[in-house]
């Protein structure tokens, strides 16, 4: 496991991620009965199909955030003042062209169109489907405008301050949804009140983050050719959660074309009981990036080679410890789950906890790639992998008939990109000075 310092960073960011984990199993689960019993499927469906339309421009900055944060980090440990300053001014400039655009565009979309027959809405109004699109919309760039200043706060080794207060305004959000629920409130008032987390959030962050680094934004910063050479890192970003879809819903599709309802319900439970198991592993790559953005900065070989040996190890025992407890308790954690509603498949179980393990031999060690970014031929191929693996599973269920064989042929995508992360991360170590 990894043995870290009670005080040092990489504990901190654990802890903070660990909370956040807390927080999206609230969102994400917890309100959902509420949800149902309050507003109803009709109403409940509206609100889904609306937040998935706004969530959609969740990736119009193109992974900018993510570049520059990276950078920020690199630069800073270098002691490149000049740069920093330009990759936030850039930031904000980028952002800010992206966010007038969508928002006119939405402006326009609903002045023309009618929302509610558009986008085949069942209960909600043209007004209130309007009203609640353009302000999940705002929530969006807010969000995007609160995330710059993370930067900072990394590269300061506070990564875990960011993270609580962007995890606190989500909780807020829960709060202030739940209470509405309680209370009757209209999803349109809803929607404007679940604004003000975010906004505060926003001002909040950025007086804490003027007290660890003085910067201001100003045109004189905007640097032209440093952000053409940050665009293409940036939108290779895009292609992990391109990447995830395929697998996510490319895979689904094929049960569901090969395969009953039932057994739709059986995969994707089981899918999404071996997921929740990435979820925990996920705070160890998120706590570990920040720190490793630093020490490639430093050229502090030590410190990288350490922080990648732990990561693969506490990942490795920890997923090996939770996949044996899913096969001893799975038929119990299955009846209680779904109320006795889903047999458990030891077989299908198996497959997932087969190919988890392999997913976690490359996708933690990759964190030295996404942390430099050197990701770009890393992304490619890991939708090339999924691209690879969906196209093996539909002969698969067509002449074998087996979800378990299905699953097996992610394996397509797991084992070179093994081969691929273990070389490249190798290669970036040895090439250091």
């Amino acid at each position: 496991m990894m043995k870290i310092n009670i005080n040092s960073p990489i504990r901190k960011n654990i802890v903070a991620n660990l909370f956040g984990i807390g927080v999206n199993l609230l969102n994400q689960i917890v309100l959902v009965p509420f949800y149902i019993i309050y507003w109803g499927n009709d109403l409940y469906s509206d609100w889904i199909v609306i937040s998935a339309l706004t969530a959609f421009f969740g990736m119009s900055d193109i992974g900018l955030n993510s570049v520059i944060q990276n950078r920020f980090s690199i630069k800073y440990a270098q002691n490149e003042i000049q740069e920093c300053n330009s990759l936030l001014t850039n930031n904000f400039f980028v952002v800010c062209i992206i966010g007038t655009i969508c928002l006119l565009l939405g402006i326009g979309y609903v002045s023309i169109f009618d929302i509610s027959q558009n986008i085949g809405l069942t209960t909600l109004s043209r007004s209130e489907g309007s009203i609640i699109f353009l302000m999940l919309l705002c929530q969006v760039f807010i969000q995007m405008f609160s995330s710059i200043e993370n930067a900072i706060y990394r590269a300061k080794h506070k990564a875990n301050i960011a993270v609580y207060y962007d995890q606190i305004a989500k909780l807020l959000i829960v709060l202030i949804t739940f209470i509405c629920l309680l209370l009757g409130v209209s999803l349109a008032v809803m929607s404007i009140l679940i604004c003000v987390p975010n906004l505060l959030l926003f001002f909040v962050k950025h007086i804490n983050a003027r007290k660890l680094y003085n910067f201001s934004f100003s045109v004189k910063l905007l640097d032209w050719s440093l952000l053409r050479e940050i665009i293409r890192p940036s939108v290779m970003f895009l292609s992990f959660p391109l990447a995830n879809a395929i697998i996510l819903q490319g895979f689904t599709l094929v049960i569901n074309k090969y395969f009953n309802a039932d057994s739709v319900v059986l995969y994707n439970t089981t899918r999404t009981m071996c997921n929740f198991i990435k979820s925990f592993l996920n705070t160890i790559f998120f706590s570990v990036w920040p720190e490793f953005s630093i020490a490639y900065g430093k050229n502090n070989k030590r410190k990288m080679n350490d922080l990648v040996r732990k990561a693969v190890k506490s990942s490795i025992s920890i997923a090996l410890l939770i996949c044996v407890g899913l096969l001893l308790f799975g038929p119990f954690i299955y009846k209680i789950w779904t109320q006795d509603h889903v047999a458990f498949s030891y077989a299908l179980m198996i497959s997932f906890v087969v190919e988890l393990m392999c997913n976690v031999l490359w996708n933690i060690k990759s964190v030295a790639l996404v942390s430099t970014n050197n990701h770009t031929q890393l992304g490619l191929l890991f939708v090339g992998g999924a691209i690879l693996s969906l196209i093996t599973a539909i002969p698969v269920a067509s002449t074998l008939h087996s979800m378990p064989a299905i699953t097996y042929s992610l394996l397509m995508m797991d084992i070179p990109l093994i081969i691929y992360v273990n070389h490249k991360v190798n290669q970036l170590l040895t090439n250091l000075n």
